[in-house]
């Protein structure tokens, strides 16, 4: 899914936020298929870098910020 924002100090005619999902060796317990995920969100004119990580393997959860 593709969001896409405008508004003061973002790129006239809009940008693109990233929103990605990926698998990789968890770093609590090293299982190869911990989910991962990096988006972007805009708040106030700016955009901000959020991740997460999460393995069904062992529970290890990890969340920079608040999930959106």
């Amino acid at each position: 899914m593709v969001t896409t924002v405008f508004g003061k100090g973002i790129e006239p005619g809009g940008m693109e936020l990233e929103d990605s999902h990926f698998k990789e060796i968890c770093p609590a317990c090293a299982h190869e298929r911990a989910l991962y995920r990096i988006w972007e969100s805009a708040e106030s004119g700016a955009i901000d870098l959020h991740s997460s990580i999460s393995c069904p393997a062992c529970g290890y959860k990890l969340v920079d910020d608040e999930e959106q």
